[in-house]
């Protein structure tokens, strides 16, 4: 299949920094950082990973020996201010008590090292870069030490103005990293491009934004597969344990499997990831575990499903299934921020029409064949938007 690659931008030195490792992918925010630094590797930049070490249980080995030794760099980014480790404890008394109220929404700079203005400083006097880019809001603060000239990117993954509500939605009693509209504002305004990873969300950054901060869209880019159908009536989905795709998979299995059986519908659901270690064994599922290689789950699939509820951000499993080219089953969150004037996927928020649709599909070639097509020929066009999109930034 054609690949959609990004001009040559041969010489442009990009500084990715994250607090996540990158390998291996079994989440979908490293799956997101994974592909963008491939997009700048096949545009000839020369990139260099600042490695944020947060979590101690997080090995980076492998995304260093991904990077190259001789590009990737650490900081231990592990201490905290007083105030804000005073926060954490009350935070973590409310979680154990079950009532999350105070310090719900955090402060931008709470997940970054007080000491890090000044080691960011000695940092860029002796490394040199024409773009720093930063994973999440939350890493944002290093973007105030880089030099003058260099162009400052934040790529926000997710919109955390709406995190708290989506935590809410689902019940989620722990405290997850969620801020007000201010906030989210304070942080962008440190950015000369802001990148959303779907349509919607930018949509809203522009709305809090300062006008001197571009805003733009870059989503997910991946091998596209020529469409097809499987010759089988296997159901898949692959997640990771998030609380969301837990959530899914519970409604899922407790209210729309159940509709599928009453139909008298032939299937084989089957289910791939991390999220398999989080749901207990059933005879109404076959759990393939964390794969080696998706494509192969992929490959095996009749229709492919997305029955996530909540979410900000872009779902990042609704992108790998139609860069498949798989005939997919997903709630109106799934496709939220893919703007297309043709159907990419069967679009239900009903349980009963979501179990319909996967049963069209299944027994179906010709309407499954047609939304396999629609998917490749969708998904041409996205990358390519992406890409120039990733042009625009980076040749600026």
């Amino acid at each position: 299949m054609e690949r959609v690659y990004s001009l040559n931008m041969a010489g442009k030195k990009i500084l990715f920094i994250s607090e996540t490792v990158v390998i291996p992918i079994e989440r979908g925010n490293r799956k997101r950082v994974y592909n963008i630094i491939n997009m700048a590797k096949e545009a000839g930049c020369e990139v260099d990973y600042l490695y944020l070490h947060t979590y101690s249980n997080e090995d980076p080995a492998e995304t260093k020996a991904w990077i190259g030794e001789e590009h990737f760099h650490v900081i231990e980014n592990k201490k905290r201010s007083f105030p804000v480790f005073c926060k954490r404890k009350v935070r973590k008394v409310l979680e154990i008590l079950h009532i999350p109220g105070l310090f719900k929404y955090f402060s931008i700079d709470e997940k970054i090292d007080p000491a890090i203005d000044g080691i960011m400083r000695d940092f860029f006097k002796e490394h040199h870069y024409d773009v720093v880019w930063v994973e999440y809001i939350f890493n944002s603060r290093p973007l105030l030490s880089a030099p003058e000239g260099v162009i400052k990117v934040i790529d926000t993954h997710n919109a955390f103005t709406f995190k708290r509500q989506m935590y809410e939605a689902v019940g989620y009693k722990n405290y997850e990293f969620a801020v007000t509209k201010d906030e989210e504002a304070k942080a962008l305004a440190r950015a000369d491009w802001v990148v959303a990873i779907q349509e919607e969300e930018a949509d809203f950054f522009r709305t809090i934004a300062p006008s001197s901060t571009k805003v733009c869209t870059i989503g997910e880019n991946m091998p596209l597969k020529e469409a097809g159908v499987a010759a089988n009536k296997n159901i898949l989905f692959i997640g990771s344990f998030y609380v969301v795709n837990r959530e899914g998979i519970k409604h899922f299995t407790g209210n729309i499997l159940p509709i599928l059986k009453k139909k008298g519908a032939e299937y084989n659901f089957q289910i791939a990831g991390t999220i398999c270690k989080h749901i207990p064994d059933s005879p109404e599922y076959e759990k393939l575990g964390v794969v080696d290689d998706v494509g192969d789950a992929y490959r095996n699939a009749r229709v492919v499903i997305n029955p996530v509820r909540y979410g900000t951000g872009l779902n990042i499993k609704t992108i790998e299934a139609l860069s498949y080219t798989k005939p997919l089953v997903t709630h109106e969150i799934g496709v939220r921020g893919l703007r297309s004037d043709f159907p990419i996927a069967k679009v239900a928020d009903d349980d009963e029409a979501f179990a319909d649709a996967i049963i069209e599909l299944l027994e179906d070639d010709e309407k499954a064949l047609e939304l396999s097509r629609n998917a490749e020929r969708f998904m041409k066009e996205y990358q390519k938007k992406n890409v120039e999109a990733f042009n625009a930034i980076v040749s600026e």
